[in-house]
Parts: structure tokens; C-alpha cells; sequence
């Protein structure tokens, strides 16, 4: 889709009624009447924009709520309207007083007939124990409305997730921030009359808790094809750990490690590397579905609006990693430079899909931080090489920590596709420092076992347990990387390879699909 104009979707704030004992309002989405709704009063009421790319436009109404005069709750409701007349609506209800708050939201809209609904959820399947992150509670959105309106208009609803805050300062004056899950709830009601349809949810938040809910309204069909909605639906349910059901006005909310500070079992928080949702976007650009759009737009859009909220030129993790923190005395807010490498890739990505200059620019923007962190010194140095550190801080950095070769060869390629992209030597001299670093530890790379090491730490001593084909996949690509620029390739990564493939044959490890095909299109298979 290229050079989209933007359509505004009108959202109409009417004023119903205001008493003493409660409000109702109206918000007026297009051909739909949306109504919130709650028996507490209106203290205070704000609305501000953004829009900080084209094809996007936030409204954020936030209301402060009163019983007999004290603050009792405060509701935030953000319109995001996409610029194909699409529309996704996120409220958040915040508890403050003793006793628990509530408040209502309903979608009406004229209708000829009943709405069909599709379940998103019409099979469960077993969630095996995580070693790392634990149980993920968080579950797919409830479904699909398909509204008889004139406009054909489909409605996707999702759960409602029960959460609070959890924050550690700490004496520098920065914090690390993560929820914890309490609940998710399905609870909705369908209403409809003879030219009527309406949709009715309540939320319900207790002191210190905050309770969310959101949903999408199309003025389409979001899916061209039944085979389409069902792939969807049976992603969502099979990749769980990867798609993402919560979504919040600040952007999704993802399982975490338990290795977090504050510490929970139940902690959940804003993860970098699924906030750019890789699989929307890639979904988008080989299908050209409606839905995948509105995503991909909400991805970019989450994306920018959580680097404006913090403040930064990049994206900086909020919450703390205890294993960084005790390796490295490393806290939130950092850097890491894998989720980064993805963000600027994905976002250049959709830039070249939507034709967005400012979009096009991401992985530049990336690469010349990457440059400035090499001229500031904040790398592991390997003789005449250098490694730039998976993580560091922007507010220290004297926290020096180690350099994994999947984040190592992922910096190296966004250099090397910025130089292909720019023509400007500066990455491709950055890339080949990062080469001979490789090139310079050599096999000291591969263990015992013909695995190779996880990472090398800034003392030159390796450590940690490679993941079984990634590190393999970023290897392949990077020998492609150089070969797609007329250099040679290098013989110390093809040992790599060899050794790596060599350790996962003796394991019986099945090789994926892509690692197959490229051994073979790089000749592995006839050395």
C-alpha cells in the first residue's frame, strides 16, 4: 500500500449527562455510538492528541472520578484511528479509593439483522510449564463480531485483564516498572433488536488495581477469506508466547522472565521484542489483510509514542534483568541492542511498504547510534576488532557487559544493510571491525562438543549455552550479508558453521527449513 491519505475517523465527544451519583457520555465512532458509563462522578476531565506518524491520529480522554467529592478512580479511554477509517479503542480504569470502581462501556450501532460471531477461541490447548517465564494467563482476544450495518462493519473484542503496578527505585534516580497479572476476564453481553446491535462490557478495578480492555471497529471486512481469520486464529492460540492478546493504550503487555525486579512470578510488562509485532507486519506485506494493517500501524504506532513518553532516541528496556543486574550491577532503564536491531528493521520495513520517509530512516537512525556507542568506547575490544555489548547502559557506561554472537552478528548485518542501503562507508568499516573481532577469536569460539559458546565476556573468556539454531541462522545470513556487497566470505564463520551444524547432526536435531536451504545454496552440503 503506498501513499495513503489519511481519513479521519470522526469520534465526536457528546455530553449526556453528569450528576452527583454518575456520568454517561458519548463518543461517537463514526456510524457507532459508543457509551461509558459509571455510577461515580466526574471530578476532572482532559483531552489531548498525537500523532506522531502519518497514518495514525490518538485521542486520550482522561477522567478523574468521585464519590461524595474524594477521588475514587481515574478512567483513561485513547482512540487510535488508523488512516483506512479503522479504529482501535483502549480503556484503562484505575482503582484509587478503599472500595472497588467500576465502569461501563457499550457499542450500539444500527443494524438489519443478528451479528455473526466467530470465536477466537474454539479449541485450548496445554500450556507446558516455562522454566524461564513461568505460566502466561494471558489468553487471545474473545472474537469477531460481523455487524449487519451499512457498512458491513466487523468488531473484534478482547478480554479484560486485571492488573497492578510494580516498581523498584533505585538511588540514581531511575526505577525499573512490571505488572503483575491478576486476573482475565471474558465478559461481555450481546444485546440486539429488530435495528439495533449492541455490545456491552464492564470494568472493575479494586484499590491499586488497573483494569483494561480493548477493541478494534472496522468499517470492512478485516479478513479477505475464511482460510486467512483461521490461520490467524490458530497462530494466536499455538504461538501464544508470541502474539500478542494484551494489548494496552501504552502497548502490549507480554509474560516476563521471573529474573525481573520487582520480583513476581506473575509479572508482565512492556517486552521491545514483541511490541514491533514481527508477525503482523510480515503477515501484512504478503497478504495485504485489513487487520494486519490496523496491527502493523498499532505496532509503529505503540512504538513511537512509548520512545516519546520516555524521552529517548531509541528504545530503552523499563524493567531490570536480575541476571544483568547481578553480572553487570546493570539496572533499568538499558539498552538492548537485539531488540533494537529488530525495531529498526521492522519499522524500515514499513516504511518501504507505506512509502514513509520518516520510517525508512529507522535502521540509519539505529546504525549511527551503534557507530556512536563504537566511538564512545563501549565495546569489548579483540585486538585490532571490537564487539559492540549486547546491553548497556545510556546513564553509565562503565556497566560493560558481554557480547553473544547472535546480538553480535545482528548488529553486524543492520550495518551492513545500511551501507548496502547508503552507500556510506562508515557501516561498512564498523561491520569489518566487527568481523575481525570474530575472525580473531577464531575457534575459540566452538566448545568440546563442536556447539559453539553463547557469549564472549569483556575479559575474552567465553560462557553460557548457544540457542539451538538461531546463532546458526544469524551466521548463515551474515556470510550473505557479505557476498551481497561483493566481499569475500569468511572462512573462520564457515568453521563456525560447519562446527555448529556438525554438533546438531550428532544430537539428531532436526534442521529448519531456512537452515537447510541456505547450507545448501552456500554449499555446505558439497564441502
Amino acid at each position: 500500500m503506498k501513499n495513503i491519505t489519511f481519513i479521519l475517523f470522526m469520534s465526536v465527544l457528546v455530553l449526556s449527562s453528569c450528576k452527583e451519583d454518575g456520568f454517561q457520555e458519548t463518543l461517537q465512532l463514526g456510524a457507532a455510538d459508543f457509551q461509558i458509563s459509571s455510577d461515580l462522578a466526574i471530578a476532572e476531565k482532559n483531552k489531548n492528541e498525537s500523532s506522531l506518524l502519518p497514518f495514525y491520529k490518538d485521542t486520550h480522554y482522561q477522567y478523574e472520578l468521585a464519590k461524595k467529592g474524594n477521588l475514587a478512580g481515574k478512567l483513561h479511554i485513547k482512540l487510535r484511528e488508523v488512516n483506512n477509517g479503522d479504529l482501535l479503542v483502549f480503556m484503562q480504569l484505575e482503582g484509587i479509593a478503599e472500595k472497588s470502581v467500576s465502569a461501563a462501556g457499550t457499542l450500539s450501532i444500527d443494524s438489519s439483522g443478528e451479528a455473526e460471531f466467530i470465536d477466537w477461541e474454539p479449541r485450548v490447548i496445554e500450556r507446558p510449564h516455562d522454566k524461564n517465564t513461568g505460566d502466561d494467563q494471558s489468553t487471545q482476544p474473545i472474537g469477531l463480531f460481523k455487524l449487519k450495518d451499512a457498512d458491513s462493519s466487523e468488531l473484534v473484542l478482547s478480554k479484560q485483564q486485571i492488573s497492578s503496578r510494580l516498581r523498584t527505585e533505585y538511588s540514581n534516580g531511575l526505577s525499573s516498572q512490571v505488572r503483575i497479572l491478576h486476573d482475565e476476564r471474558k465478559e461481555y453481553k450481546l444485546e440486539e433488536k429488530e435495528d439495533r446491535t449492541a455490545i456491552r462490557f464492564q470494568l472493575e478495578a479494586a484499590k491499586g488495581q488497573l483494569a483494561e480492555q480493548w477493541f478494534m471497529l472496522s468499517t470492512g471486512d478485516l479478513f479477505s477469506n475464511s482460510q486467512e481469520l483461521e490461520d490467524w486464529i490458530n497462530y494466536q492460540i499455538d504461538s501464544y508466547k508470541e502474539a500478542n492478546g494484551w494489548l494496552t493504550a501504552g502497548g502490549p503487555m507480554k509474560k516476563l522472565p521471573w529474573s525481573i525486579e520487582p520480583y513476581t512470578k506473575h509479572g508482565y510488562g512492556r517486552n521491545l521484542g514483541v511490541m514491533v509485532d514481527r508477525e503482523a507486519i510480515d503477515r501484512y506485506i504478503s497478504t495485504k489483510e485489513r487487520y494486519y494493517y490496523n496491527l502493523m500501524v498499532n505496532s509503529a504506532a505503540d512504538l513511537y509514542e512509548y520512545r516519546e513518553e520516555k524521552g529517548t532516541k531509541i528504545w530503552e528496556t523499563e524493567y531490570t534483568s536480575t541476571w544483568l543486574k547481578s553480572a553487570y550491577g546493570l539496572t533499568a532503564p538499558y539498552i538492548d541492542t537485539r531488540h533494537n536491531e529488530f525495531i529498526g528493521l521492522y519499522l524500515a520495513k514499513i516504511g518501504e511498504e507505506l512509502n514513509a520517509p520518516q520510517l525508512m530512516k529507522a535502521q540509519l537512525n539505529y546504525a549511527d547510534y551503534l557507530l556512536g556507542q563504537i566511538k564512545e568506547g563501549n565495546v569489548i575490544k579483540v585486538a585490532d576488532g571490537l564487539l559492540i555489548a549486547d546491553y548497556f547502559s545510556p546513564y553509565d557506561q562503565k556497566q560493560k557487559t558481554h557480547a553473544s554472537m547472535n546480538h553480535v552478528l545482528g548488529g553486524a548485518n543492520l550495518l551492513l544493510d545500511c551501507y548496502e542501503q547508503s552507500r556510506e562507508k562508515k557501516y561498512l568499516e564498523a561491520a569489518k571491525k566487527i568481523r575481525k573481532a570474530i575472525e580473531n577469536l577464531g575457534t575459540d569460539w566452538i566448545r568440546e562438543s563442536g556447539d559453539l559458546w553463547y557469549q564472549v565476556n569483556p575479559d575474552l573468556t567465553f560462557a553460557g549455552n548457544d540457542y539451538e539454531q538461531l546463532t546458526l541462522v544469524d551466521l548463515l545470513k551474515h556470510q550473505n550479508k557479505w557476498e551481497s556487497i561483493g566481499e569475500n566470505r569468511s572462512l573462520v564463520i564457515d568453521q563456525l558453521i560447519e562446527s555448529k551444524t556438525g554438533y546438531l547432526a550428532e544430537e539428531n536435531v532436526i534442521l529448519l527449513d531456512e537452515v537447510i536451504a541456505e547450507l545448501d545454496r552456500q554449499g555446505f552440503g558439497k564441502r
